[in-house]
C-alpha cells in the first residue's frame, strides 16, 4: 500500500487547491483566522468593486506566508499555503458564515492611511459606520473567483500572487448592468417605472446608491476583520 505524497512546493500546493475536481474546502476555524487579517482593495474594472488583494492578501509587513504561519500560530510552512489558498475559494461562504451588528468598527491599524485616501465612509480616526444596507449588499455581491483553467496564469506573477476573489464591478449585486437597479431592489426600494417599465432616472437617487456602493469597501474590510460565526 502507498501513501499519497502531499504537495510541499508553494505553487503545487496552491495547484492542489485549485485543481479540477478538488473537493471544496470545508470552512473552518483556521480559514476565520486568516480572513480576519485579509487586506481588502478596490477592483478598478467597469463600476469598480471591492476585492481581496491579489498581491499583500493579509495586512502587516512581510511575505504573506510568514504573516499567515502567525496568524495560525504554526510552523507548518505547507499549512498556512494551503489555508491561505483556500481562503480564496471560501470568501463568498465567509461572507455568508459570519454576522457583525451594524455601529462603528475600525479597520486595521496598518490599513488606516490608505482608506484615507479614498471617500469609502472611513473617518479620520479610522472608524467606519457599518449599517444594514451595507451587510445586506455584501450577502448579495457577485463574487468572481479563480478556477483550475486560470491558476496557472495566476502562479506566473510570482511568490507575491495569491488566488484571490473580488465582486463583479458590471454587475456586483445581480444582472443589471445599470447596479443601481439590483441595489435598489435588494433595499426594498425600487425604483418608479414609466409605462414601458423602464427604470425612471432619479439623480439623488442614483449618488446615494453610488456612494452606498463605494462604501461596501469600507464595509467588507470591518466585516472581515470584526465579523464573528453566527450561531
Amino acid at each position: 500500500m502507498t501513501t499519497a505524497v502531499l504537495p510541499v512546493g508553494r505553487d503545487d500546493v496552491i495547484r492542489a487547491v485549485f485543481t479540477a475536481g478538488a473537493m471544496p474546502p470545508v470552512l473552518a476555524p483556521r480559514h476565520l483566522a486568516l480572513a480576519a487579517r485579509l487586506r481588502v482593495d478596490w477592483m478598478p474594472v467597469e463600476s469598480g468593486a471591492p476585492c481581496i488583494d491579489a498581491e499583500r492578501p493579509l495586512v502587516g509587513e512581510g511575505p504573506a506566508v510568514a504573516l499567515a504561519k502567525a496568524a495560525l500560530d504554526t510552523d507548518d510552512e505547507a499549512l498556512a499555503i494551503r489555508t491561505l489558498a483556500e481562503v480564496g475559494r471560501l470568501i463568498p461562504d465567509i461572507v455568508a458564515a459570519i454576522a457583525l451588528a451594524p455601529g462603528s468598527y475600525a479597520v486595521p491599524a496598518d490599513m488606516r492611511a490608505w482608506f484615507a485616501t479614498g471617500a469609502c465612509g472611513v473617518d479620520d480616526a479610522g472608524f467606519f459606520d457599518l449599517r444594514t444596507e451595507h451587510l445586506v449588499l455584501l450577502r448579495a455581491a457577485q463574487w468572481r473567483m479563480v478556477d483550475s483553467d486560470c491558476i496557472d496564469d495566476v502562479l506566473a506573477y510570482g511568490d507575491e500572487a495569491w488566488p484571490m476573489p473580488y465582486i463583479d464591478g458590471k454587475r456586483p449585486y445581480g444582472d443589471c448592468s445599470y447596479y443601481q437597479l439590483d441595489m435598489a431592489a435588494l433595499l426594498g426600494e425600487p425604483y418608479a417605472l414609466d409605462e414601458r417599465g423602464y427604470a425612471i432616472p432619479a439623480q439623488d437617487k442614483d449618488d446615494r446608491l453610488e456612494q452606498l456602493h463605494v462604501e461596501t469597501l469600507g464595509a467588507l474590510q470591518v466585516l472581515l476583520a470584526h465579523g464573528r460565526m453566527k450561531d
